[in-house]
């Protein structure tokens, strides 16, 4: 009872790389193990990338009190140590709630930047954005993270220490302090969670939100599209334009 009680008081938005977090997530697995809860493939996807993670397992101690080796030591040991089952059981179970038809009930994922730091898949989205933002390891500081992120300094704060939190940020020996250098161990869990991924789905929006100012605006469309498709959001524009003109000749007419 204690056990289960520390981690649902910690829970998956508590402080990631701690044993109250670990633990939670553990719980989650578990529970999903033993159908005492419904989720959908992608969260479950996503509770099992940060359960494989150094900074989650090794957190969490075996039969014998020592942390464990490796996720798959983890799963194989028996409940309360571990899940009791071998990694392709859970592989397995991710596929089949992917297959289930859209009447299931799922677990709704938050949008809100602030709201969604304790959604396990954000954690992988969006520090990817960093790592193909800094292809040569530069230095990054909260404002960068904003500027990568599109977010205020202060939610952009929350989501380096949360990444500090679980190794994947380090302070940067050479550039001073509130600097930041991307470890070998986020690189690693990056590469892991996009190898994952289903192509073509990766870093996607839904929308982009243009700013009034046409300055501003041109600049959010370079940022957020790939040339190809600039070209083709120019040729729209001026088919557009074309459009009115047409249109106007022909109402003077």
């Amino acid at each position: 009872m204690d056990y289960e009680t520390l981690g649902k008081a910690g829970g998956i938005s508590t402080t990631p790389g701690t044993p109250q977090w670990a633990l939670a997530i553990k719980l989650k697995l578990q529970s999903v193990l033993k159908k005492d809860v419904v989720v959908n493939g992608e969260q479950l996807k996503a509770w099992r990338e940060l359960m494989k993670q150094p900074a989650a397992y090794q957190q969490l101690l075996d039969e014998q009190g020592k942390p464990f080796n490796s996720y798959e030591e983890l799963c194989r040991a028996q409940p309360p140590y571990g899940l009791g089952c071998e990694a392709k059981e859970i592989e397995e179970l991710i596929s089949s709630l992917e297959l289930e038809s859209t009447g299931t009930k799922t677990v709704d994922t938050p949008e809100d930047p602030v709201k969604d730091l304790g959604n396990p898949s954000n954690y992988f989205h969006k520090f990817s954005k960093l790592v193909e933002a800094c292809p040569d390891n530069q230095a990054l500081n909260a404002p960068k993270i904003g500027e990568i992120l599109d977010y205020a300094h202060s939610t952009a704060q929350l989501w380096r220490k949360r990444w500090e939190h679980l190794g994947w940020l380090e302070q940067s020996k050479s550039s001073g302090r509130g600097f930041y250098q991307i470890t070998e161990s986020g690189k690693n869990a990056v590469k892991n969670w996009l190898e994952q991924q289903p192509e073509g789905k990766l870093n996607e929006e839904l929308w982009v939100v243009v700013p009034k100012n046409p300055q501003k605006a041109a600049e959010k469309l370079i940022k957020s599209f790939k040339g190809e498709e600039l070209r083709e959001v120019y040729k729209l524009i001026g088919e557009s334009f074309s459009q009115e003109l047409t249109t106007f000749h022909s109402e003077m007419e």
